[in-house]
């Protein structure tokens, strides 16, 4: 946060300075200044004094600029004290008008830009409130009245972003992937993004060791050298083991936003279902005959238990159809999805569901519930079963489809657009710590 004293001041005394010597010098005869016998003669000047009226104007016109990250619980006061404004009249502006009080919308660590006067008063405010990487729009709210008789505007307008490229390197250390991702810094947006492209293939609360290493580029849009959001993974590879797991993102030859993630040979990463429902957790529980906590009988646990905190997310692991939502004895509060081909998937034990209704259409790694202890529960937990022709199935060892493979013409197009992200990766092969190149 800070503020500045208005440099118009300064330069407004020089030039009233300037034309002063300039009338002074104009007083001689031309003459003078070729005739070196012409007679001289000294006059005194009177200059007008502007000292009162430069006064006037410094004590009327400066203003100052201060911006402030939004913080977690800040509520329109607070974040305007912060601000330096001591407003009330804009405070209430803020409170009452639709456009402004997207001002609540606000998400931590976004930032707000205030003009104030000298009396604390507001002259303008500016945040962004949505968008993505290439475009956003902006809440504006100025002073339209004077400041005897308080009134303001707002109004929300779309700017557009400067597109970036983020690039990040680093190896695995022993403190396990997530502490080594929070250590690099790396967006928690962008961590979700990496572990749901490689979902089918890597357990990243199991499998991931001590020296593998990752490598990643992601879009983020910037405005005014300021990060507005990141955006999507466009390249990632992974070393797991000694194993190589690639990943580039493809819209296909017109660009489009339906696209989908290929290895860098063109195979298709997308899977019909994730190996994982829950993104941070941990397998409690597996397929098949064990003795029930609850019942203290052997009986068939025709899923498996992903222990987690209450509340943490839980996504669909293939698309589909919400075919149930709601409670039954023992599940609790469950979900039940409707796939393709005579599949359906059930999680259980939910603390609450993410707003979905029946027959609604659910895409793959979509957001549809939190893990909970409802029903027939010892601790929180989810309880994830994949059934076929309602015949549970075993998740962690079904055979499914093979993914698509790109060939011909649509293949030489991936290769063609894939050229700069293979050598930004390239790149990145040669840093071994976590680092970030404009």
């Amino acid at each position: 946060m800070r503020g500045y004293t208005p440099s118009w001041l300064t330069a407004g005394v020089a030039a009233v300075l300037m034309l002063c010597m300039a009338a002074a010098l104009g007083v001689a005869p031309h003459s003078a200044y070729h005739d070196p016998g012409a007679p001289h003669r000294l006059e005194a000047l009177q200059l007008p004094d502007v000292r009162e009226q430069l006064e006037k104007l410094a004590d009327a016109g400066a203003t100052y600029f201060r911006e402030e990250p939004v913080r977690r619980g800040d509520t329109i006061t607070t974040l305007l004290k912060r601000l330096g404004v001591e407003d009330p009249d804009a405070q209430q502006f803020i409170s009452g008008d639709p456009a402004a009080r997207n001002l609540f919308n606000l998400q931590p660590d976004q930032v707000v830009q205030a003009e104030v006067d000298q009396d604390k008063l507001l002259i303008s405010l500016r945040a962004t409130i949505d968008g993505n990487t290439t475009a956003s729009r902006e809440l504006v709210i100025r002073r339209a009245g004077g400041f005897h008789k308080p009134a303001f505007k707002a109004n929300l307008q779309a700017v557009r972003n400067e597109l970036r490229y983020e690039m990040r390197s680093g190896i695995i250390k022993a403190g396990g992937f997530f502490r080594t991702m929070d250590a690099a810094n790396m967006p928690d947006d962008i961590v979700r993004q990496m572990i749901s492209i490689f979902s089918g293939v890597i357990d990243f609360q199991q499998d991931i060791v001590q020296g593998d290493r990752f490598r990643i580029v992601y879009e983020a849009g910037f405005r005014d050298g300021a990060l507005v959001r990141n955006g999507r993974v466009v390249a990632v590879e992974l070393v797991n083991r000694a194993q190589r797991y690639q990943a580039l993102w493809y819209g296909g030859a017109d660009g489009s936003n339906t696209g989908a993630y290929y290895t860098f040979e063109g195979r298709g990463m997308a899977r019909p279902f994730l190996r994982s429902p829950v993104e941070f957790s941990r397998l409690s529980s597996g397929f098949g005959w064990r003795n029930h906590p609850l019942h203290h009988q052997w009986v068939q646990h025709k899923g498996v238990d992903f222990a987690a905190p209450t509340g943490t997310r839980v996504l669909a692991t293939a698309d589909g159809t919400v075919a149930f939502v709601g409670q039954q004895t023992g599940y609790g509060n469950i979900v039940i999805l409707k796939h393709p081909d005579g599949y359906s998937t059930y999680y259980a034990h939910l603390s609450g569901f993410a707003g979905i209704q029946p027959g609604q259409r659910i895409a793959q790694g979509q957001l549809i519930a939190y893990v909970g202890q409802t029903g027939w529960a010892t601790g929180p937990h989810l309880h994830y079963e994949l059934r076929f022709n309602d015949v549970p199935q075993n998740p962690l060892s079904v055979m499914l489809m093979e993914p698509i493979t790109l060939t011909g013409r649509a293949r030489q197009e991936f290769l063609s657009q894939a050229s700069d992200m293979l050598n930004r990766i390239g790149v990145l092969r040669g840093i071994d710590v976590a680092s970030s190149i404009g």
